[in-house]
């Protein structure tokens, strides 16, 4: 800890080169020779100051420092000089200690001339002058440290060495010290005090005023780019097995969406201020301590800060894959000090957010199919009234007339626990940070578990006050089991089921039954049962991940106002995963329609089409990544009295191998064969290949700081890669930022002590996005044959044109930026806003069909996104009482500036647009007489209960001139807020998340009725009928392909678009640290247990599924998931 603080205090501690105190001597005695023509009093003063070698305190706002004095004093004592200068003036002195204090006369009460001995200050009965020094632990003053008398206006601030001198009222008061990055101090001044000395200690928070940035770090103050950094602490708070998942919502602009809650595969996408491109990957560059890497089978445990770089002063140090902003991940270091075992666990409970709104009934399932069907008009209704009253008795047989709920069947809460061990410590010669953790996650469908285990080993050796040492080695091996049908297709198989069967046959054969239900339209629908999937066919992913870094910093010169240091890392990355997946075919039986059922009987049941895959076989694959990483680079800094100037240049390396190798054999003898060899060489297919890339970049950085006042930061990267044809490989992203600390001027300083930080910034800089794929400018070529000699031969051909003039897109980035901090955390806060132009985006030429092959690859396209950022927080302490709440809200918006051709369907892409818009048919409601049917020609025939569209054209017709630009394919606005609540041994902490403004479709199964058999809605049972429910909204029940609701043009209507703004509960977590003087006793320094719920409530208009997960379409995906945990913290 020692060492954070001399980070925190380098800027002050270089600052302090004002003159030494003065001692053993009477000032007042002093000779001095003095001559001042016309001066003003403030510049007298400080000539005075030097040529008498002397310290003056005093308050700025007190005293007639403009104006002027003329004065000849030759070899006079000080007292003397001053009774000349100073008295005319009414102003008064004093010394104290070694310093001499002044004041302005104040009205006198009782007051009566001094004694010739007695110094020439009035005595007064209101108020008195306490004057002293603030320095930190080391002895060393403190200047800029604000001073107020508590319960008023009135304070101070420390000068250049600390001093200060402060008016209080008569009698007992409290005086309050503060300073950013140490621990504010209420002093209670008795009264008739006049000299108070003052120590501030080190705030132990301090290490979250220090950022990590780009190949090092810089006091947050001092930053002049935008820069977020998480919250660690709340993001341990979330109970998820992904830390990926765990930033939502704690940094501004930063919009986390997570696909799927798959155990162990949760796809989760990050977007940063808007995306970027189109033709590209559009994720944030994420580094894992200085190397890339990925924050999903990181555990928070390890994680000891996140800084997310969003502007281009920021970011351009990282060149051409910074387009997207850039994520840095330090891992936890040792510390010195004696070893501190930790243990962390939790066992949680899992359950889906949201199941899609069936009906489960078989009665009102057949009631409503007949009426599909018949609607359709092309077949007799499938279920007869007899078999209809069959399923409706309440005396029924319900194993073979049931009710079946496929949705309860298959989704049921689920176990998850997780369990990390570390040990941390060390000397000033060796420190050590080693950890290790597992997880173990049931899923809440059928057939899915995941199991982890991460160890992290970071050791440090400081071999001489020059060189230190260190490597970083983290591993994790992972196993993620799901059937062969996994995520989206088993919801899919689950949701398209009816109630009409259970997922074996009645009979107690064990046999499983086929749905085998007719559709109406297209014939019968066999639809596999998830029960079979589950039980009978698996996906098997074993991955392994080990990164090991190599480190070594060489100190040259470290002096008080220099420092030169070399820094150089080497790490590798390897990642691999082997996969093996299993399946085989299996007979599956139906009984329905009616006259296919014969109760009982071994013939009884009509075999249906057998589940695919029907062959019985094994899939292999193994998959591997080796990424090394090479950089190095020098760091000078020189900070002589009011300037701070930093160079630094390095270089860096990095190659990368991806090969994959995989294999296929079906029709094995039997079951349970779970390797290639258990077949020969029939029946057989390989696959594989290799990619690989490079970067060889050179890149820099130059900051100047004067007076801590004005910022000036420059950076630069110079990359070239392989991706890239070499006569365009090469790029220069540069980028310039400035910052004004508002708050170190002196009129804010003299005149709004009350402002801690006020800092605006402004930047500028290049960006480039090079995740392009591999070599896309090269042509390519297919395997296919030719008739030569009329005969057929084998050869190659060219499929696509190649460019070899591609190279990476480029995104201008501007960023201004205020960041302010008023009163000692009354409010705080960041604003941002941001505008980003990308150029070059990745498009497919416009080529004549007669080409005869592909179009090439061009940069063309140009977006742009620009938005505004704010985030605001509080702290406070009411008696024993401490809390601290915060908030922050983005919005962004796009623009297509250039596009090879404008693209209409279901979304528009067109210049002067936001990018991919809906572009729909505008429901109007239904149709609910002849003349509107006859009124308007609309595709699909519709009939009475159909929905309806606007003839924008007024053209009598429905067609594409009807469809109209629609917002809400991208948020309004997305923010979140929460707090925290500190009550001696309690605490609370509450996390809310929203989306504000996002539409999606929803034509997902239910809510269109009947695809593929699935079950209805239950606002169905409302649908509309020109007899008996003529009133209704709801359009009348339609069977799956019935044009007027299943075509084009009713699912790209805004009947199905929905508004899928939300807030939602995210995290609440509630704790208590149980007292150290009872667990002291058995040797444990801490101990806290907490109850801890994700996920909790979700407020919505989105009908039944969760809106976080919401997208456009099916919405056939694996559930997010509501957690609650019970958990526990345990120090050694």
């Amino acid at each position: 800890m020692k060492s954070l603080q001399q980070i925190v205090l380098l800027i002050v501690v270089a600052q302090l080169a004002m003159a030494a105190p003065l001692a053993g001597q009477n000032l007042l005695e002093k000779r001095v020779t003095l001559n001042l023509n016309r001066a003003t009093l403030g510049s007298a003063l400080q000539q005075l100051e030097k040529t008498a070698e002397i310290k003056f305190s005093y308050n700025s706002r007190m005293l007639p420092l403009k104006f002027t004095v003329t004065l000849n004093a030759q070899n006079e004592p000080l007292a003397a000089v001053l009774d000349k200068l100073l008295l005319p003036n009414k102003i008064r002195y004093k010394q104290v200690s070694n310093r001499i204090v002044l004041r302005s006369q104040p009205e006198v009460i009782n007051a009566a001339e001094p004694a010739p001995n007695e110094p020439k200050y009035a005595t007064v009965v209101d108020d008195r002058s306490v004057v002293g020094k603030v320095s930190g632990e080391k002895g060393e003053g403190l200047p800029g440290v604000n001073i107020v008398i508590k319960g008023s206006q009135r304070g101070a601030v420390t000068n250049a060495d600390g001093s200060y001198s402060l008016l209080v009222p008569d009698g007992e008061q409290t005086v309050v010290f503060s300073s950013v990055g140490f621990i504010s101090q209420e002093v209670v001044v008795a009264a008739q005090r006049t000299a108070l000395d003052v120590v501030l200690k080190v705030d132990e928070k301090a290490l979250e005023e220090v950022v990590v940035v780009g190949y090092g770090t810089q006091k947050k103050v001092n930053l002049t780019g935008s820069v977020s950094t998480v919250n660690v602490d709340n993001m341990q708070s979330r109970q998820v097995s992904n830390s990926l998942a765990a930033l939502q919502g704690q940094v501004t602009g930063l919009r986390i969406s997570q696909g799927t809650g798959m155990p162990g595969r949760e796809s989760v996408s990050l977007t940063l201020r808007g995306a970027s491109s189109w033709g590209t990957n559009t994720s944030p560059l994420v580094l894992v301590d200085g190397v890339v890497g990925s924050l999903d089978v990181l555990p928070m445990s390890d994680i000891e800060s996140i800084s997310v770089l969003k502007d281009a002063a920021s970011a351009s140090i990282y060149g051409a894959r910074a387009a997207n902003g850039v994520i840095l991940v330090t891992t936890k270091q040792g510390k010195k000090g004696k070893p501190a075992l930790t243990y962390n666990m939790s066992l949680r409970t899992q359950s889906p957010t949201g199941v899609p709104n069936q009906i489960w009934n078989s009665g009102q399932y057949m009631e409503l199919f007949n009426k599909a069907v018949a609607r359709n008009a092309v077949s007799a209704v499938p279920f007869p009234q007899a078999l209809i009253d069959k399923y409706k008795d309440p005396n029924r047989d319900k194993n073979m007339f049931p009710d079946y709920n496929w949705a309860d069947a298959v989704w049921k809460s689920a176990p998850m626990q997780e369990h990390n061990v570390g040990v941390n410590g060390g000397s000033d010669a060796f420190k050590y940070n080693v950890s290790a953790g597992i997880i173990d996650q049931k899923g809440v469908l059928m057939g899915h578990k995941y199991k982890r285990f991460n160890g992290l080993a970071n050791l440090s050796t400081t071999i001489n006050k020059y060189i230190t040492v260190g490597t970083n080695v983290s591993y994790m091996k992972g196993n993620s089991v799901s059937p062969y049908y996994e995520n989206q297709n088993f919801v899919l198989m689950t949701i398209t089921q009816a109630p009409l069967v259970k997922p074996y046959l009645p009979d107690g054969s064990g046999r499983y039954t086929d749905k085998a239900v007719p559709t109406g339209v297209g014939g019968t629908q066999n639809n596999r049962n998830p029960f079979w999937i589950a039980n009978e066919t698996y996906r098997d992913y074993e991955d392994w991940q080990a990164n090991v870094q190599g480190w070594l910093d060489v100190n040259f010169l470290q002096t008080e106002k220099m420092g030169l240091k070399w820094s150089s890392k080497y790490a590798s990355r390897f990642a691999e995963q082997f996969r093996n997946i299993y399946h085989y075919g299996a007979d599956a039986y139906y009984y329905l329609p009616e006259n296919e059922y014969v109760a009982g009987g071994a013939n009884a049941y009509q075999k249906g089409t057998p589940f695919g895959p029907e062959a019985l076989g094994v899939n292999q694959g193994n998959f591997r990544t080796l990424l090394n990483t090479f950089y190095s680079s020098v760091n000078w800094n020189w900070n002589p009295d009011r300037h701070d100037i930093s160079l630094m240049v390095g270089y860096s390396q990095e190659e990368q191998k991806y090969r994959w190798l995989g294999g296929t054999r079906n029709v094995f003898p039997v079951k349970n064969m779970y390797e290639l060899d258990g077949m020969g060489p029939l029946n057989q297919t390989t696959t594989g290949g290799l990619t690989e890339w490079a970067f060889q970049s050179i890149f820099g950085r130059a900051t100047y700081a004067l007076a801590s006042k004005y910022l000036l930061e420059a950076n630069f990267r110079y990359d070239g890669t392989s991706r890239i044809y070499k006569d365009s490989r090469w790029g220069f992203f540069p980028s310039a930022s400035a910052a004004w600390r508002i708050s170190e001027e002196a009129f804010i300083r003299d005149g709004a002590n009350w402002i801690d930080n006020l800092k605006l910034r402004a930047s500028y800089g290049l960006l480039g996005n090079a995740n392009i794929g591999e070599y896309p400018w090269q042509e390519t070529y297919v395997s296919t044959t030719y008739a030569f000699n009329e005969a057929l031969n084998q050869g190659v051909q060219q499929t696509a044109y190649r460019n070899r003039a591609l190279k990476w897109e480029q995104t201008k980035t501007a960023d201004i930026g205020l960041d302010f901090n008023l009163k000692n955390d009354l409010i705080y806060g960041t604003i941002d806003w941001y505008n980003k132009l990308t150029t070059g985006i990745l498009a497919a030429a416009i080529i004549p069909g007669s080409a005869g092959m592909s179009a090439p690859t061009i940069n063309y396209g140009t977006l742009r996104n620009y938005g505004l950022e704010i985030e605001l927080g509080h702290k406070g302490k009411f008696g024993s009482v401490e809390y601290g709440i915060n908030g922050q809200i983005s919005a962004n918006r796009n623009k297509v500036i250039k596009f090879p051709a404008p693209a209409y369907s279901d979304r528009i892409i067109q210049e002067g647009l936001p990018y991919r818009d809906y572009y729909l048919y505008e429901y109007t409601g239904l149709f609910k007489s002849e003349e509107e049917l006859k009124a308007v020609v609309t595709p699909g025939n519709p009939q009475l209960g159909d929905i309806k569209f606007k003839d924008q054209n007024n053209d009598g017709k429905i067609d594409g001139d009807d469809r109209v630009r629609v917002k809400g394919a991208y948020p309004g606005f997305i923010y979140s807020f929460g707090g925290n609540v500190r009550w001696k041994n309690f605490d609370l902490a509450v996390f809310f998340q929203g989306v504000q403004g996002q539409k999606v479709r929803t034509y997902f199964f239910g809510e269109d009725p009947f695809s593929q058999g699935s079950s209805p809605h239950p606002k169905f049972l409302d649908a509309y009928d020109p007899v008996t429910n003529p009133d209704s909204e709801v359009p009348a029940i339609y069977g799956w392909g019935y044009a007027p609701m299943t075509g084009g043009t009713a699912q790209n209507s805004t009947y199905f678009l929905k508004d899928a703004s939300y807030l939602r509960l995210k995290n609440l977590q509630i704790g208590y640290t149980i007292p150290a003087s009872v667990t002291k006793k058995v040797g444990i320094s801490h101990l806290k247990v907490f109850l801890t719920g994700d996920n909790i409530l979700t407020f919505t208009k989105y009908p039944d599924l969760d809106p976080e997960r919401a997208g456009d379409g099916w919405h056939a995906q694996y559930p997010q998931l509501k957690v609650y945990s019970v958990g526990l913290n345990l120090r050694f």
